[in-house]
């Protein structure tokens, strides 16, 4: 089958390489004005460098023939094309579906994963002519970053939101080579579709947001949070997902659809649930610092501190929206001097912060521990859970650990001669 690919995020990458691994022919393009080639778009595209192992897929379907960048007049005669666009190109998406109806007479089934807003792809579907049996579907974007390929290639849900039988059942074949571990499919409305992807994240953020005021409490009540989890999640009414308390939550994609739902739900109900949610995320991003700052009585200018992990999840370079960039921006602003750490994330940290006289970068996690007066963990890499502690006692200057993830063990730590601080305990 022949795929049009438009658009560079993550989802599109995934699903073009996903669908050329499986005989397709995908034809991938960013807009209509030009051809970019494979080198050309990978180069500067921090989507592929962000995914471990995305690019090395994507370069061989290109090198098998199955990946296919060339002009946007071959990738509009595709008779699926697909839409993966960033939130804020609606009106490219309008301009792609008004330039395929004008050249293309054949059956068409357009495919959209951009989260443009609740009843984008309705208008979407005003543009196409359903004369010439065209047809359009949302399928909500379920991939975690660090994880896509394996997601969307082993998926477990996969909701279609379509009015279209025919269409349905195209998509439905594209997908069968996903489906062998497929537990839940959903048939649709389009709307209904775009209300869940929204309506999901908003019930993950939730119990994000709630985790995190219930282990600010415990800190307060001198509460050990983890005991708290272990009975909550023993519910079988409230299960364990999700229930990591830490230092907030990040990424573009989360946090944009988290928005979406909470304009949604201001603008029609005068809810402020969620603004109240992503309100509190950002006052808990900085959360570490203030622990630094009590602990050391305001009197931090100068000191060294030590961060680990700069991305804002693990397996990922992507810093967007990152506790980090909170953290860290503060620590300067108080006349700290930084050193950092992050296994894949330092390329992209310090274009925003490049070295100076202030922060600098280690490729050894230790190697940042130098002479440190405190230790900040924002990022849960496995590597940070179970680091050399006799090494760490003798690199650092105050043996003080902020861990803002709870990875650490606080009752070892403390034997062996930490000060150590979490989130809720």
């Amino acid at each position: 089958m022949k795929i049009a690919v438009w658009g560079n995020e993550l989802i599109g990458w995934t699903a073009a390489t996903a669908f050329a691994e499986f005989g397709n022919q995908v034809h991938v393009n960013q807009d209509l004005d030009r051809q970019q080639s494979l080198s050309e778009q990978s180069d500067a595209n921090t989507i592929l460098f962000n995914e471990p192992g995305l690019l090395t897929h994507v370069k061989a379907q290109y090198h098998q023939g199955n990946l296919i960048f060339g002009s946007p007049a071959d990738a509009l005669n595709c008779p699926i094309q697909i839409l993966a666009l960033n939130p804020d190109q609606f009106e490219l998406a309008k301009d792609i579906i008004r330039a395929v109806n004008h050249q293309t007479q054949q059956q068409l089934v357009v495919i959209n994963y951009s989260t443009f807003g609740l009843g984008a792809t309705d208008q979407l579907a005003e543009l196409l002519d359903s004369n010439k049996q065209q047809a359009i579907a949302y399928i909500p974007d379920q991939l975690s970053e660090g994880s896509a390929y394996d997601n969307f290639i082993k998926a477990k849900t996969l909701v279609i939101g379509c009015q279209s039988n025919e269409a349905t059942t195209q998509i439905k074949a594209l997908y069968k080579p996903f489906s062998r571990q497929l537990e839940q499919l959903l048939i649709v409305k389009r709307r209904e579709a775009e209300f869940m992807k929204f309506a999901v994240n908003g019930m993950l953020a939730l119990r994000l947001g709630y985790i995190n005021e219930l282990a600010n409490l415990a800190d307060q009540l001198s509460i050990d949070i983890d005991t708290i989890i272990s009975g909550m999640g023993s519910d079988p009414r409230i299960g364990k997902h999700y229930l990591s308390p830490g230092c907030g939550f990040g990424g573009a994609h989360f946090s944009k659809s988290i928005q979406n739902m909470a304009e949604l739900l201001s603008t029609n109900r005068n809810s402020i649930i969620l603004n109240t949610l992503l309100e509190e995320n950002e006052k808990q991003k900085v959360l570490p610092f203030r622990k630094l700052w009590q602990h050391y009585k305001t009197d931090v200018k100068q000191r060294k501190i030590a961060v680990w992990g700069l991305s804002f999840k693990p397996n990922t370079a992507s810093i967007q929206n990152a506790p980090s960039l909170q953290v860290i921006k503060t620590l300067l602003a108080q006349g700290c001097q930084v050193q950092a750490h992050d296994p894949q994330a330092i390329l992209n940290f310090s274009r925003q912060f490049p070295v100076n006289g202030q922060i600098s970068y280690y490729d050894k996690a230790a190697d940042a521990l130098k002479g440190a007066d405190a230790l900040i963990i924002l990022t849960e890499w496995n590597e940070y859970w179970s680091p050399d502690y006799y090494q760490m006692l003798e690199l650092m200057k105050s043996p003080v650990i902020i861990d803002g993830r709870n990875i650490m063990d606080k009752e070892l730590m403390e034997s062996f001669g930490f000060t150590y601080y979490g989130i809720g305990r």
